[in-house]
């Protein structure tokens, strides 16, 4: 795309950081050029944002002669314009009729920070080049590229947009779009000196779209009217965390679905058409919140996090050999919390601290940069998301809270690049069956404070250390993830620490949340909860109140 003739780009003298982002296609070039020159405060004429002197900075060919001309009103002439643009697409063989369908109109808005240094016409117009260029609309030497115009209406951001035909009459689908504009933004970043920005790495969890915010800010408001417990966030996020939880220490995928189903969460199996035996994929939903006219709605889980998809989940089992040991997980066992002893479960929280000691020495060697220390930090560094997926589980019942956000954090500073598992190793192993054994605590006791708080150190010292190694690998995002977690859990820590101190000064033994992680099954009535004398230990369990044991 040409620049206007002037001055050369002066250099930024100041940080700054530049976002490119790629807009949802339209059908109509002409109304998005009137709303890109239409001037005036934010809130009036339709317009989100101020806009004032609107003009063009870049076109295909130079900005001479396209610059839409005033109007006595004040509006633009934006005919010619407009008509210039679309040339292309009708000589592509597309009609007018078939613009609301193909929606060939690019639209791209490159805008800077509001700290930031204004960025001059001569600057905007090479930061645009770069842009087009990398999308791949018009390569730098390629004359027959698409057609298309920047226009600024503000100091700090610009607007790109382009028809998608070439003008040599072929059409165009630009490719990987997102991705080529996270790398056209660290060009320009570096070109100019700018503070620099992640670079996409597709380790991302799904956001939650707006129709869910506003599904959930429904329900929220009509279980309130109705004096019933609103939801604890938007069925996504909620359910990456029951998810999460479910994956934690569990030996196969029927043991993980059969979690997921005593939690509330329904699941449905996707089979081969093959094999009927064969499952190829999974999705999961909330039950049904009883407000009328809402229906479950179900999520694959590759919508919910890039490492919770079927190959993600399986390739913790299928590559340990544990599909032998399935029969274990549905055989009668003491899975029941009530049924550990103290020392039972001190050996649990043991355990679990010298997993994540271990993750954190491997961590510490991968930073020499050796291919095998590399791949055991991987290897640890996802085993050990599942623990602190357990402790989230064991403290907030409800499925949110700063443990659940943090755990998320933490999910994305650990996973691979481009969805690749990391190869099963020993002592990841063992970090899961450290956190399968926290599950089958199934809550915290007052005497397990102390631990409880060990650990939440632990993890924290845990997630600066893979945040140092993110860093050091270049992998920006996911180092803040890190640091991220490891804020939400030193300020967990300090909460409860605080919350102890003061419950030994009122005269009793601090006590955690202590919440319930499964029901009793069908026609059992309540789970027994555990007792607590005035001294506020737990009391032990009489026989009458251990289930599985003879009275």
């Amino acid at each position: 795309m040409r620049r206007p003739a002037g001055s050369p780009a002066e250099q930024a003298d100041s940080g700054g950081r530049v976002i490119g982002k790629v807009c949802k296609r339209g059908s109509d070039v002409r109304r998005l050029l009137g709303y890109l020159f239409r001037e005036g405060l934010a809130g009036e004429h339709g317009l989100s944002a101020p806009h004032s002197d609107a003009h063009l900075i870049a076109a295909w060919d130079g900005v001479h002669g396209l610059e839409p001309p005033r109007l006595a009103g004040g509006d633009r002439e934006l005919g010619l314009l407009a008509s210039a643009l679309n040339a292309p697409l009708l000589a592509a063989g597309l009609g007018r009729g078939e613009w609301k369908q193909a929606r060939p109109v690019y639209h791209l808005a490159i805008s800077t920070a509001d700290t930031d240094r204004t960025l001059t016409d001569a600057e905007w117009a090479e930061v645009v080049d770069e842009y087009v260029h990398r999308i791949g609309l018009a390569p730098r030497g390629d004359e027959e590229a698409v057609r298309g115009v920047a226009v600024r209406h503000a100091d700090n951001h610009v607007h790109v947009v382009a028809t998608l035909a070439r003008q040599d009459g072929r059409r165009i689908w630009p490719r990987n779009d997102f991705y080529r504009a996270s790398e056209a933004s660290l060009a320009v970043e570096a070109r100019y000196g700018l503070t620099r920005t992640s670079p996409a790495d597709r380790t991302g969890d799904q956001r939650t779209s707006r129709a869910e915010q506003r599904r959930h800010a429904r329900q929220t408001e009509q279980r309130a009217a109705t004096g019933r417990p609103v939801p604890a966030g938007p069925d996504r996020e909620v359910l990456r965390g029951k998810v999460r939880a479910a994956l934690a220490g569990a030996n196969s995928f029927t043991e993980f679905t059969e979690r997921l189903r005593r939690d509330g969460v329904l699941v449905r199996l996707r089979m081969s058409v093959l094999d009927p035996d064969e499952v190829t994929g999974y999705a999961v939903a909330l039950r049904a919140s009883g407000v009328e006219g809402v229906e479950p709605v179900w999520f694959g889980g590759g919508k919910l996090a890039p490492d919770l998809t079927l190959p993600q989940v399986k390739a913790r089992w299928c590559r340990e050999g544990t599909d032998a040991r399935q029969t274990d997980t549905t055989a009668p066992n003491r899975t029941s919390g009530l049924e550990l002893d103290p020392s039972e479960r001190q050996a649990l929280w043991d355990a679990a601290g010298q997993a994540i000691s271990r993750a954190d020495e491997q961590l510490r060697a991968a930073a020499g940069g050796d291919p095998a220390s590399r791949a055991l930090a991987e290897a640890a560094a996802v085993a050990a998301s599942e623990i602190l997926a357990a402790v989230g589980r064991l403290t907030e019942r409800s499925g949110a809270g700063p443990l659940h956000r943090a755990a998320e954090a933490y999910g994305r500073a650990a996973r691979g690049l481009r969805r690749r598992p990391p190869i099963p190793t020993g002592p990841a192993r063992g970090t899961r069956r450290a956190a399968g054994g926290l599950r089958r605590m199934e809550f915290v006791r007052n005497a397990d404070t102390r631990q409880l708080l060990q650990t939440l150190d632990q993890l924290s010292r845990l997630s600066h250390t893979l945040a140092s190694l993110r860093e050091q690998q270049g992998r920006a995002a996911q180092a803040s993830a890190a640091r991220q977690a490891a804020e939400l859990l030193s300020a967990e820590q300090t909460q409860r620490t605080h919350g102890a101190h003061a419950s030994v000064v009122r005269g009793r033994t601090a006590t955690p949340e202590m919440t319930r992680t499964t029901s009793s099954g069908p026609g059992q009535g309540p789970a027994p909860e555990p007792t607590i004398s005035w001294s506020g230990r737990p009391a032990e369990p009489t026989p009458a109140s251990r289930p599985g044991r003879a009275r």
